[in-house]
Order: structure tokens, then C-alpha cells, then sequence
């Protein structure tokens, strides 16, 4: 789940060479459905009885059952007891995750969260205005329902690209950050950082991290939200950024299962389709699986088209196959399953709201979240009343739903009272929490190509920076104060294209050596532009390393893969050789393979290569 970030437009303008990842990646990893590479040493491994043409129509998933959980009777007596106290209304209510307009509590807030007895709340940046606002509106909240369930009080604070609170959180570079950094250890410390200064602000719930597969460069909705290509790689970092967020208490949702990489639609205005194999299918399912063995609370589920699996293009979130058979049986996962927005065009358009949410529940999802139009609600709570009235949502399945629900509150404490709201605002977030961004920014840092004679900088060099993310040029500026610095909009208008174009002539003209700071492709042009005065050019790409490979005319390029100042603060430290440059390719590019990355020497004004390191 997330609104339009700024990478997205112009990723589509790949080297025509690219191609989806699908063939290279899952053909040898298949063998992770079969249980060959399990990701945790000893851990269960996969059936290898996979029948070559399954009916369509019915999945028959190879990977082992997740193991069950070790039974707590103390915890399941409890639910059971809550569970026994419910209305029908009540429950009804659990099931809806809503959104609402505005930044406080008031009056139509108040109507749909205690009038619904909803089961949570999920905030977006239009709800958000500093950390200390929100954590008010979340303790508001929370005192609506203080006689009744408690919520879950989510977001979709994915770092990178995806950051809904700027302010009293660490704010993370990304997941293809991480990816390139190759460090467990840094991801478990990142979600372990992120988890805890999120509960401070009155968050239980967090709805990442993002476990697709990469797979297809021209993917319009995923890029690099996504640790990378590899699925080895993927359910490595997964797992231990699951860890520590779940450490820091907050209940972890991963999304969006079955698998959204290998698409090339966007869900919010089309139905994406998976049109690989069975095999490949199940494959790139691997990193939801791996953390669904180590205890996972919850999954976000993906509304993309199987029919490698189930023979139609139904969305996996409606899907009982999927949902039912796959997820809940084969798969033997026991935790919370939210669907992503039903208000989504991929499934508003083709059933309606109302009855999407009705289906979901019968497939399987625990929590339909809607949570922008205020009619949709009514639809959708009138619908699954409806439903459980008259018996077309059984009642054991609205059991089992609002059962797993309660599950994921108790065992992440939701029932227990928070610490008070001043006491912990007079508390500021730990300054390690920032040190693990600046080392995740540091250690991503990728070189992918370097002529040996620009790179690193020299901090007496007479410096042209244009960018599309401010914060490039001032660090920049902040070790070369004399630097010029053009800051161009990430999407401009044709006729404002054609005067950026000619302030790029006329900045690199009056110097030394260019920095051009690339997001999307329009960024490329000035790149272009620049290096027709014979200057050299030097590119930071901040957003698809895809793009970089582009930069033809660039006698250096860095990738960071964020436009969050922690990764340009990280890039600059790397231009004028105070760090080096240790990430590497967490994707393939046509030219580049996974893996690649150059180490540059340290210390200002001489770019004299060492050597490249091995793919891993």
C-alpha cells in the first residue's frame, strides 16, 4: 500500500535490454519451494513431490506448513474470554481498518471509531503533521475504544520512498538500501530503531516491510520498496527486520502476499496479472514464508491475478484458494491477514466495495482496510453486517477472523495501559536510533563505474550540483561552500524541461566538474546536457539504479538508492572520498550484474580504481 512517489514516473525508460528478472532469478531458485535452501539453518524443508501440470483450478503449494506456534494457554483462555463477550456489531466492527480526513479527533472521527467499535485505525500523511501532533491524535484514539477493544493504531512506514512521520522517528533510508548493505545485522537493527520510536509516538501496528521480489524493472508500484531482485536476499533481510521491529512490540504486518514484483500494473488503477509458471510463482513467495517460520503477526494481502495458481484472474485478495487454501492450509499460517485498500480501482471497479469485503473475509482475510471515503465505510460495514446476519459469512469464520485479530492485540500487549502520553514526549528518541540510518545510508553506498580521473572530488574544484532533492546540494555545500547548486523539480512541465535545459548549460559552463542528482528520468536530460560542454559529469542516482545504467555520458556513477538527506548526506560524504563506497547492486541491470560495485580510494581528487568486489 502507498500513494505515487516521486521515482515512479519515467522508471518505465529502461535500456531496451532490460528485461523482467522472472527467467534469471527464480529458474535457479525454485529449489526454495522444494526445500533444498531452507533460509534458516535447520529449518523445515519444502515436499519435492511437485506434480508438473496441477489442475488450475487447484493449489497445491509446495513449501512445508509453517510450524504452529508453541500453544499458550494462558493467552488463547483470554481471547477466548473477549471473544465470548462480543456482539455480533462488535465483531462485525473488528474486522474494519479505516482511515479518516483531518488531524485530530472530533466528532466524525469519533462516530466511526467508537460508533463502529472499529478494529483499527490507519493514519496517512494527510492525518500527520509533526510527531508530537500525532502522537496526541493517537492517544485520542486510543481513549475513544478505552472501554472497549483497543485498536490497532497503524501506518506504512517503510523508510525510503514511503514515510508517513518525519519527525521523533528515525526515518530510513529504504529497503534497496538495505538490500545493497547485504547486512542482516543492520536490517534487524533498523526495524528494532523504527519499532520503538513508533511505539512512542502511540503506534501498536506497522505495515511493512515490503517482501516483494523486484523481479521486473518496469514494476510501477514496488522498485525500491523492494530489497532487490534476489529471493534469497529478500527473505534474509525480511526476517531480520521482522525481528526487531517485533522486538520493539509492534505488531509487524508484511505485504503484499502472494507477491507484487513481477508485475508491471499498479493496483491502485488496474489489476495486475502474475503470468509466470506455478513455479515461479510459489518461488517468489519464499520471503513471506520465511518470516511466517519465525512467528510473523500479520500479512497485507496483494490484489494481483494468480491464474498460474488458481486458473482465473480473480485478485489474490478475494481468493479463497489463495487466501484458504494456500496461505492458511498449506502454508499453515495462523496470524493476521489484512487485505490492502479495498477502494483500490483493481478491486472497486470490478465488485464494489461492499461485496469485495465480504469476499475477502470468506477467503480467508481477517480485516478489509478502507480508508478514504466515508460512504465506502458505510458500504463496507453495512455489507459485512449483512453478511453475518444472514449467514453468508458463517459464523465460525467471523470467529476465527476477529480470534486471530484479538490474538495479535494480546500477545503485542495492545490491552495493556501505555505509558503516560507527557511522559513519553518528554522523552526524546535515542540518538543510536539515527546512527543506524546513517549506517545503513554509508554502507549502500554503490559505485558503478568510474573513469579513475573524477571521482572522488576535490574540495577546491569549482563545483556545479543539479538535483532534484535539495538536500544533495547542501551537503554538498556543506564541504564546498563555493559549489553552484540548481535545484529542478522532480516532474517539470514540458516548457519548464526546455528552460531547466538551458540553466544546465549555462551552470556546468561556469565550472570545473558537474553533479547531477537523478531521481526519475528527468533528470537524465540534464545530464545529457551538461556533459555537452565538455565538462565532466558525475551522477547520483537516488532512486532506480535501472536508470543510472543510462547516464551514458557520466564519468562517474553513484548509486544510493534514497532521496532521504540521509542518503545524500552519505553520497556527498562519498564524492569528496570521506567514506567509501561498500554497497553493492542489490538488482541486475543489463550491463551490470547483481553484485557488482567498485571500492573507490579515500581522500579528495584522485579516482585511481582498486579493484571491483564478487557478486553475492
Amino acid at each position: 500500500m502507498a500513494r505515487r512517489w516521486r521515482g515512479l514516473e519515467g522508471s518505465s525508460r529502461l535500456h531496451p535490454n532490460v528485461p523482467p528478472r522472472s527467467l534469471r532469478a527464480l529458474t535457479v531458485l525454485i529449489v526454495l519451494c522444494s526445500g533444498a535452501c531452507a533460509t534458516a539453518p535447520g529449518g523445515p524443508q519444502a515436499s519435492r513431490d511437485t506434480p508438473e501440470t496441477p489442475a488450475p483450478a487447484q493449489v497445491e503449494a509446495d513449501p512445508s506448513p509453517t510450524p504452529p506456534a508453541s500453544g499458550d494457554p494462558v493467552l488463547e483462555a483470554r481471547v477466548e474470554d473477549l471473544l465470548a463477550r462480543l456482539s455480533l456489531e462488535d465483531k462485525v466492527g473488528q474486522l474494519m481498518m479505516v482511515g479518516f480526513a483531518g488531524t485530530e479527533v472530533d466528532e466524525s472521527v469519533e462516530a466511526l471509531v467508537r460508533g463502529r467499535r472499529v478494529g483499527g485505525v490507519c493514519l496517512f500523511k494527510r492525518n500527520i503533521v509533526t510527531g508530537e501532533q500525532v502522537a496526541r491524535l493517537n492517544d485520542g484514539l486510543r481513549r475513544l475504544l478505552a472501554d472497549a477493544i483497543p485498536p490497532f493504531l497503524a501506518l506504512d512506514q517503510e523508510g525510503g520512498n514511503v514515510v508517513r512521520v518525519n519527525d521523533d522517528v528515525v526515518v530510513l533510508p529504504g529497503n534497496m538500501a538495505l538490500g545493497a548493505t547485504r547486512s542482516p545485522e543492520l536490517a534487524y537493527a533498523a526495524g528494532h530503531a523504527q519499532g520503538e520510536d513508533l511505539a512512542r509516538l502511540g503506534f501498536n501496528m506497522n505495515l511493512a516491510p515490503v517482501l516483494d521480489v523486484n523481479l521486473n524493472p518496469r514494476n510501477p508500484v514496488i522498485g525500491i520498496r523492494s530489497y532487490g531482485d534476489s529471493v534469497p536476499l529478500v527473505s534474509e533481510l525480511g526476517r531480520a527486520f521482522v525481528r526487531g521491529q517485533q522486538d520493539a512490540g509492534l505488531v509487524t504486518v508484511a505485504k503484499h502476499f502472494p507477491g507484487h514484483g513481477a508485475t508491471d500494473a499498479d493496483s491502485h488503477t488496474a489489476l495486475p496479472v502474475m503470468r509466470e509458471s506455478r513455479e515461479e510463482v510459489l518461488a517468489q513467495m519464499e520471503p513471506f514464508h520465511a518470516v511466517m517460520r519465525d512467528g510473523l503477526d500479520g500479512l497485507m494481502t496483494a490484489h494481483v491475478a494468480v491464474p498460474g495458481l488458481t486458473g482465473d484472474d480473480v485478485p489474490a485478495t478475494l481468493h479463497p484458494q489463495v487466501l484458504g487454501g494456500l496461505l492458511r492450509q498449506r502454508l499453515g499460517f495462523q496470524g493476521l491477514v489484512l487485505t490492502d485498500e479495498l477502494e483500490m480501482d483493481a478491486i472497486a471497479q470490478r465488485y464494489g466495495v461492499g461485496r469485495a469485503a465480504v469476499m475477502a473475509v470468506n477467503a480467508g482475510a481477517d480485516m478489509v482496510l478502507i480508508p478514504w471515503r466515508p460512504e465506502k465505510k458505510t458500504e463496507v460495514y453495512e455489507a459485512l453486517l449483512a453478511a453475518a446476519h444472514d449467514g453468508a459469512i458463517a459464523r465460525e469464520r467471523l470467529d476465527e477472523a476477529v480470534r486471530h485479530i484479538l490474538t495479535a492485540k494480546v500477545r503485542r500487549g495492545l490491552f495493556e495501559p501505555p505509558l503516560l502520553l507527557e511522559e513519553r514526549l518528554a522523552t526524546p528518541p535515542s540518538p543510536e536510533h539515527a546512527e543506524v540510518a546513517h549506517r545503513i545510508a554509508r554502507a549502500a553506498v554503490t559505485l558503478l563505474r568510474t573513469d579513475g580521473k573524477h571521482f572522488p572530488l576535490a574540495t577546491d574544484a569549482r563545483l556545479a550540483v543539479i538535483t532534484a532533492e535539495d538536500s544533495l546540494g547542501e551537503a554538498i555545500r556543506a564541504r564546498a561552500p563555493h559549489a553552484q547548486v540548481l535545484n529542478v523539480p522532480a516532474y517539470p512541465s514540458k516548457a519548464r524541461r526546455s528552460v531547466l535545459r538551458q540553466q544546465a548549460r549555462r551552470l556546468a559552463l561556469s565550472a570545473d566538474v558537474v553533479v547531477v542528482g537523478v531521481i526519475n528520468s528527468r533528470q537524465l536530460e540534464l545530464v545529457t546536457m551538461a556533459a555537452a560542454t565538455g565538462r565532466p559529469v558525475l551522477v547520483v542516482s537516488m532512486g532506480l539504479p535501472y536508470l543510472a545504467e543510462l547516464a551514458d555520458e557520466a564519468r562517474a556513477v553513484l548509486a544510493i538508492y534514497s532521496y532521504q538527506p540521509v542518503a545524500t548526506e552519505a553520497a556527498a560524504a562519498a564524492l569528496f572520498g570521506e567514506i567509501g563506497t561498500p554497497g553493492r547492486l542489490p538488482v541486475g541491470l543489463s550491463r551490470l550484474a547483481f553484485g557488482h560495485g567498485l571500492d573507490a580510494p579515500r581522500g579528495g581528487g584522485s579516482g585511481a580504481l582498486r579493484t571491483e568486489r564478487s557478486a553475492r
